[in-house]
């Protein structure tokens, strides 16, 4: 329980007003830890509650110690998790007099530095626009005493391990940094632990490859790409009573797709909204925010979507294509069953993406439930003949012999061997001739 923990009365209100009151494994295991002060590497999948495992005792040290300076700085891999995480903030924040602030690429540089300058007590930032004020001399770093890094791993994906040391190195030596992340590889994070962390304490609570049981995982043999856009049809059918949602999402590895999904989705009169790299930052927001407000019930995105975005009564994920590898699709269906929601995922799978499946399958330790739609069952239903990890054997390929080249024997006669390399003469009349 959260009033079992020494947290100051306006954050236990806020608490209550959010509605929690328990405490998942990873804050019940990281909270008094970070309370304690100590440096912390948080190993938990997405979904399980972290946020307010590194936000609540942030506010509680700044309320045990109040400053007119900015304390804590929070970074994070893509603007949309820096709202998420402000929000968070905010809202746990209510009733006291701690202030946040976001700042992120995509923006008007002079309103954040406005921002900046009223020192907000929490900064929650992307590492490459934070580094850009702090060069400019716009925001003095010194006084962070509380960094968190979350969503670490994909930091390290994006190549931010750079920024983020640079960023580290600037604050106060004294500084209590925490790393979460839904993976750890000791060998591959060394690259950050080494430079910003002191005698860390490592907590790994329900690692990425652990299954959420709070979701029901799927699969469906499919035959085309067209085959798949009749069952995304059928499936987010409202007149279909077999699967009732609330809210989906449907994912797809490439921006076409995402178009393409939404237009035909229009053409059968169901209304989406589009998610990809080539849609502005505002238009994000904006598709976002109607999003939880239930404007709009249903999201073709790509991966960009796929982590940071914590959207109550999401019940619904469709994998159109399956997903690169077994993190890419823990992140993809972790958007539903978090906290303690529940949630189905469902992933459309053809003949050339089945051992991709199963390789996912067998990196999380976890078979998905086949299943098929009766009125748009197709011809491929899964592999005849499976290995004894669930994958197709494929056709033998013949070894081609690799033929020797027979070189062209050519005859060498004495006479040309002896002329090799020596200048023909002229004979006597030819030299006659020459002269007269």
């Amino acid at each position: 329980m959260f009033s079992e923990l020494l947290f100051d009365e306006p954050l236990l209100n806020a608490i209550k007003f959010l509605g929690f009151d328990e405490l998942t494994p990873v804050q019940a295991v990281a909270i008094p830890q970070a309370l304690a002060g100590k440096d912390l590497i948080v190993n938990a999948k997405t979904g399980s509650g972290k946020t307010l495992a590194y936000v609540l005792p942030m506010l509680q040290q700044i309320l045990d110690n109040p400053q007119s300076v900015s304390q804590a700085l929070i970074l994070v891999p893509t603007r949309e998790l820096c709202r998420q995480v402000n929000k968070q903030c905010t809202l746990l924040s209510q009733y006291t007099e701690i202030s946040s602030v976001v700042i992120i690429g995509g923006e008007d540089p002079k309103h954040q530095l406005k921002a900046l300058q009223r020192y907000p007590d929490i900064i929650v930032a992307t590492p490459g626009r934070l580094l850009e004020h702090v060069k400019r001399g716009v925001i003095d770093l010194d006084s962070i005493n509380i960094l968190v890094l979350d969503e670490a791993d994909r930091m390290l994906d994006m190549g931010f391990s750079a920024q983020v040391i640079e960023i580290a190195s600037q604050c106060n030596e004294e500084c209590q940094t925490v790393l979460y992340s839904a993976s750890f590889n000791e060998t591959r994070f060394e690259v950050l632990t080494d430079h910003i962390l002191s005698e860390a304490e490592m907590l790994r609570i329900d690692g990425t490859r652990e299954n959420n049981q709070n979701i029901i995982q799927q699969k469906i043999p499919v035959d085309n790409d067209g085959h798949k856009l009749d069952l995304c049809h059928y499936l987010l059918d409202r007149k279909n009573d077999e699967i009732e949602y609330n809210k989906a999402i449907i994912f797809a590895n490439k921006k076409e797709t995402v178009n393409r999904i939404s237009g035909w989705l229009q053409s059968k009169n169901i209304m989406s909204a589009v998610i990809h790299s080539d849609v502005s930052q505002d238009r994000r927001n904006d598709m976002l925010r109607k999003f939880r407000n239930k404007d709009i019930d249903i999201i073709v995105a790509t991966d960009i979507a796929s982590r940071g975005l914590d959207i109550s009564d999401l019940d619904l994920i469709i994998n159109f294509d399956v997903p690169r590898n077994g993190e890419d699709y823990m992140h993809r269906i972790g958007r539903t069953g978090r906290m303690f929601e529940t949630g189905m995922a469902i992933t459309l799978v053809n003949s050339q993406e089945w051992n991709k499946m199963i390789s996912i399958e067998n990196f999380l330790n976890f078979e998905n439930i086949e299943r098929s739609i009766k009125s748009l069952t197709g011809t491929y239903n899964g592999p005849e003949n499976r290995k004894s990890s669930g994958k197709a054997y494929g056709a033998k390929r013949k070894k081609i012999k690799k033929q020797k080249k027979t070189k062209m024997k050519t005859k060498i006669r004495v006479r040309d061997r002896k002329n090799i390399g020596k200048r023909r003469q002229p004979t006597d009349s030819e030299r006659e001739k020459h002269e007269s």
